[in-house]
């Protein structure tokens, strides 16, 4: 529902929906909060900014040259909740005044359900908001990556950590990977609902199992986590995603993917990487381009639909040819279609992980932003799909925040 109105010379806009509210100020200041009045975006101007759950705020500029994203640090994040919070008082007191004047009629009822919303966001300023993050981590333990999609899903954690931990470009799982309990998966998911609250409704688009390689669990302990989840979450979600790598995917057949789509996997992601043994082994990561191939296979055999990662200048200029040849030959092999995703993720080098220091101590060059940029193409152009083509993206990791 969008509400029209103006105070003085001020015009809002208020976007009311099912899971949120969205204000906007003379079409320059937008902000968004979840039902919960928990702030998710703000944008000004060239600039957004988009608030985690775990309380990190992530900047966006747009400018000619691109787009810059920073990481804002605690001081700066409160700036950005508080500025928010402040269109939210500023607009309830618009609203309130005599002076108000509403576009076109508004029912008595949706006035109230707007100011008391409008109520609950002008309370969520910095200091609402540290406390809510020190909340978040009671409730979660860092939740390292999701793929786009799956930006607002809601997250629950059947692992902590990642079973193998041995890529050496990444750095997203630093605890000691362990399984929880069915008893300590049920107190979880419990915990999650009710810290969540309204704020639910705004990750209501389906649930993703984490952490890093939830899947790679056995099924005597996965299939209890799948009927908690069908018995406590039914209704506010729509399917279960979650990531598992191609090396212990093969463990599991199709008949368990099967039994676990019944139960309402809807999507696994698959980080292929590369579909270049060489490269895979220089970057520790385990496996192999055949595994990869058997797991999605398996997947897509159980009717469950997937979402394959591929990175894009991963090895440099040594590796180049092989992993855009093999890449291609590997994603063929899949037999990806219509539902699956294919995403795109450039090489992020991240400090203080062992890539950088592995390709500088070997001297292998990496590709330029145009070398990346016709590494990508060379692989799109040479898929080749029977039927409808998956769905093909473009995966940033700068850009997450849960």
């Amino acid at each position: 529902m969008v509400l029209r109105g103006r105070h003085g010379s001020s015009a809002y806009v208020f976007s009311l929906k099912a899971h949120s509210l969205a204000v906007s100020l003379d079409d320059t200041q937008v902000a968004a909060w979840d039902r919960g009045g928990r702030l998710y975006s703000l944008s000004i101007g060239d600039l957004t900014w988009r608030r985690g759950l775990s309380g990190h705020v992530l900047e966006k500029r747009q400018s000619p040259e691109g787009r810059t994203r920073t990481r804002l640090v605690p001081a700066d994040a409160g700036h950005v909740v508080d500025n928010a919070a402040a269109i939210a008082r500023d607009a309830l007191r618009a609203v309130e005044t005599t002076a108000w004047r509403w576009n076109e009629g508004v029912d008595g009822l949706v006035t109230q359900e707007l100011r008391t919303l409008l109520r609950l966001c002008a309370r969520f300023d910095a200091a609402a908001g540290r406390a809510d993050a020190v909340r978040f981590a009671e409730v979660y333990q860092p939740v390292g990556i999701l793929p786009p999609d799956q930006y607002l899903s809601l997250v629950v954690q059947a692992t902590a950590g990642c079973s193998f931990n041995t890529c050496t470009f990444c750095d997203l799982y630093h605890e000691h990977y362990q399984v929880k309990t069915p008893d300590q998966f049920r107190a979880h998911v419990s915990a999650v609902r009710q810290y969540l609250g309204e704020s639910i409704h705004l990750r209501s688009r389906g649930i993703f199992l984490g952490a890093a390689n939830a899947l790679a669990v056995p099924m005597a302990r996965l299939l209890p986590m799948f009927e908690i989840l069908a018995e406590d979450m039914d209704g506010v979600t729509r399917g279960v995603c979650a990531f598992v790598d191609g090396f212990t995917g093969t463990h599991k057949h199709t008949s368990d993917y099967r039994a676990l789509r019944d139960l309402g996997l809807r999507r696994v992601y698959v980080g292929l990487e590369s579909g270049h043994d060489p490269l895979l082994s220089f970057v520790r990561k385990p496996g192999t381009a055949a595994e990869a191939i058997d797991t999605v296979r398996a997947i897509k055999d159980a009717g469950v639909q997937v979402g394959v990662i591929v990175m894009v200048g991963l090895g440099g200029e040594r590796y180049a040819t092989g992993h855009q040849d093999d890449t291609t030959a590997a994603l063929n092999a899949m037999g990806l279609g219509a539902g699956d995703l294919l995403y795109f993720s450039e090489l992020v080098e991240m400090p203080g992980t062992v890539y950088p220091i592995v390709v500088h101590n070997e001297a292998i060059a990496p590709l330029s932003k145009e070398a990346r940029r016709a590494q990508q193409h060379a692989i799109r152009s040479g898929l080749r799909f029977s039927g409808l083509p998956p769905q093909l993206a473009v995966y940033d990791v700068r850009e997450f925040v849960y």
